[in-house]
């Protein structure tokens, strides 16, 4: 069987769920007040496509939407009688708290991004040291500005994380206030404001969706943000390394 995540017992599963089987058809197992979410595997292929990943996610959103819910990690098969003998009945009481914890929560993904023109013309007119390296070497040639134009680069990129932290310090503050619980990511590149999940009661929903908005209006033509959700609470599951191997 494969399993996309656990919810409580006496869930009801939206209607027109649809899963990525031969059949389509998601149903729960339950035993005590745990329940599987589980549906038929593809027996012509291996797992592991796109449309897999993305049947996966619909499946465990959509159930979000309405209940709580602990996404298992993709992919996940089990035999038929493990899924109550090796997955719900050595961790009942454990994933049953966790389920309570996320009760009536959803999940939200905010990431941003800054504008590159706008943001390196504040870096330009604030670090007078960076505008006149840039003067320094700009029409001469490459080679024979080499290591000018690498310390420009190191300099540009420590403005950029530097100016980084402010705004996403006072963008996470604006937003921590609507939200349960946040969990921010170390960004990757330089250029990336935020990469922080947020989990946020159902009926808080709208006013953190209003206030995300108006962050988008107030950092309009310097950072673009796109917001994801609501969806499972990936981030906000307990044990994750320990409990959801398959």
């Amino acid at each position: 069987m494969y399993v996309y995540g656990l919810v409580p017992a006496d869930a009801q599963l939206p209607s027109g769920l649809k899963g990525l089987g031969p059949s389509g058809k998601v149903s729960t197992v339950v035993h005590g007040d745990l329940a599987a979410l589980v549906g038929d595997v593809p027996t012509d292929r291996p797992l592991g496509t796109r449309d897999d990943l993305i049947a996966h996610e619909t499946v465990v959103d959509t159930v979000a939407a309405e209940t709580a819910v602990l996404p298992m990690r993709f992919p996940a098969v089990v035999e038929e009688d493990g899924v109550v003998e090796e997955l719900l009945a050595p961790h009942h009481d454990h994933f049953v708290a966790a389920l309570r914890d996320l009760e009536g929560c959803t999940q939200y993904t905010l990431k941003g991004r800054y504008e590159e023109e706008p943001v390196l013309g504040e870096v330009l007119e604030q670090r007078p040291e960076i505008r006149e390296l840039q003067q320094e070497i700009h029409g001469l040639p490459e080679e024979a500005t080499y290591h000018q134009r690498l310390r420009l680069g190191e300099l540009v990129v420590q403005a950029l994380e530097e100016r980084r932290d402010l705004d996403a310090d006072e963008l996470l503050g604006a937003l921590d206030q609507h939200a349960v619980d946040a969990v921010a990511r170390t960004p990757g590149q330089p250029d990336q404001v935020v990469d922080a999940a947020f989990l946020v009661e159902r009926a808080q929903a709208q006013a953190f969706e209003d206030a995300v908005e108006e962050q988008g209006k107030r950092l309009h033509g310097r950072v673009r943000l796109r917001l994801l959700g609501p969806l499972a609470p990936y981030d906000f599951v307990p044990g994750t390394e320990d409990q959801w191997d398959s």
